[in-house]
């Protein structure tokens, strides 16, 4: 029975680790994003001509996402979150271009107006996982939970592991990090442009746009308003605790943490993390929050932009205010304090699922913590 309990919880943990982890490849010849787009651009096409003659109702932007992740996000946990990409529609592909399928296996590609790096096949899976409201711990905070893990058990306290920690995040040397400068834009890009996604809408064409004339500023304020709300990153502490919050309540986080053994159940039963990925984890939550603070200079982040001083002194000959055009009305999802429930709202099945392994993971606990006694 206690081999059996450690299989099925070594498998599970196998699972669901393979959300955050990024499978080095060799990368395709395409550089440029202007190519990358493209081709994205005639794979989804393909991927409206397909869904056009299918009987059962397809989405063509969820095919052309599924398509690009297949190879290196290819696993359970990925096609419970986004789908099981289409056999029938790889098969499609190939035999209309088949040199589409280099876009599976696409690692950086340069931003034009900054000449940056980011992970094209990281920032499509990271745009779906948007799309389908589970953000955190498939973007930024799965990319820190690696991270966190590569020092876990030090002993270091918060500040210790974060000195440790420091150097190698957003790191410019790709060989050198767990979190390199491309994985870091992949994840604020993903959620930047995901959440502006709806059904029907082209993918090529959100990824251009948003790239045209993106700076880090307006990157970091788009990140921070869909993840954490409104926030005054110049004072430090109780911004690192809204990323802190943000991060140990989101359930997939603590799902993976569970199955990982890197949380645990405290004596009145609450979901914390175990002694040695306690100071990590709190470090990289720290050093998100500081590196989102240094992209904005310190500033505070609300959802409507600050009055200028021109459009202060733009007042009529009358002496009324100017008409304020009205807000647009977005389709995209709100990422609110449970993204994952909202996921289990569109999926009926979800939540069998996910309890069925909740409630696995709680009887080991329950199980190894009475065998401890």
């Amino acid at each position: 029975m206690k081999q059996m309990i450690k299989r099925g919880l070594s498998a599970l943990s196998a699972v669901l680790l393979a959300v955050c982890m990024l499978v080095p490849v060799h990368a395709a010849e395409i550089t440029s994003l202007a190519g990358a787009l493209d081709q994205t651009a005639r794979l989804q096409q393909l991927a409206e001509e397909y869904a056009a003659g299918q009987q059962s109702e397809s989405d063509p932007l969820m095919l052309t996402i599924n398509y690009i992740r297949t190879q290196r996000y290819a696993d359970a946990s990925w096609d419970m979150i986004l789908g099981a990409p289409s056999e029938e529609f790889a098969q499609f592909v190939a035999g209309q271009d088949s040199e589409l399928e280099q876009l599976q296996t696409l690692e950086n590609v340069q931003i034009p107006a900054t000449s940056e790096p980011v992970d094209f096949v990281h920032l499509v899976a990271g745009i779906g996982a948007t799309y389908k409201r589970m953000p955190v711990v498939c973007t930024w905070g799965g990319d820190c939970i690696q991270l966190a893990g590569s020092i876990q058990g030090t002993g270091a306290d918060e500040e210790g592991c974060i000195q440790q920690l420091k150097p190698y995040f957003v790191c410019e040397d790709e060989n050198a990090s767990l979190m390199p400068q491309s994985d870091w834009l992949a994840d604020l890009d993903g959620v930047n442009i995901g959440i502006t996604l709806s059904s029907g809408s082209d993918l090529s064409e959100a990824i251009g746009q948003y790239y045209q004339d993106i700076t880090d500023e307006e990157r970091a304020q788009q990140f921070v308003l869909a993840q954490f709300g409104e926030a005054d990153t110049g004072d430090r502490e109780a911004f690192r605790q809204q990323v802190k919050d943000k991060f140990f309540a989101d359930s997939g986080v603590q799902l993976l943490l569970l199955s990982q053994k890197q949380m645990t159940l405290d004596e009145e039963r609450n979901i914390v993390a175990v002694d040695s990925m306690d100071a990590p984890l709190n470090a990289v939550c720290s050093l998100t929050a500081d590196t989102l603070a240094d992209m904005l200079g310190g500033a505070k982040v609300t959802e409507a932009p600050a009055q200028t001083s021109e459009s202060q002194a733009g007042q009529t000959e009358s002496g009324e205010q100017p008409t304020q055009p009205e807000p647009a009305q977005s389709t995209a999802p709100v990422l609110g304090q449970s993204s994952l429930a909202q996921t289990m709202q569109k999926h009926a099945w979800l939540p069998w699922a996910l309890g069925g392994v909740v409630l696995f993971c709680l009887l080991v606990l329950v199980a190894l913590s009475r065998k401890g006694r």
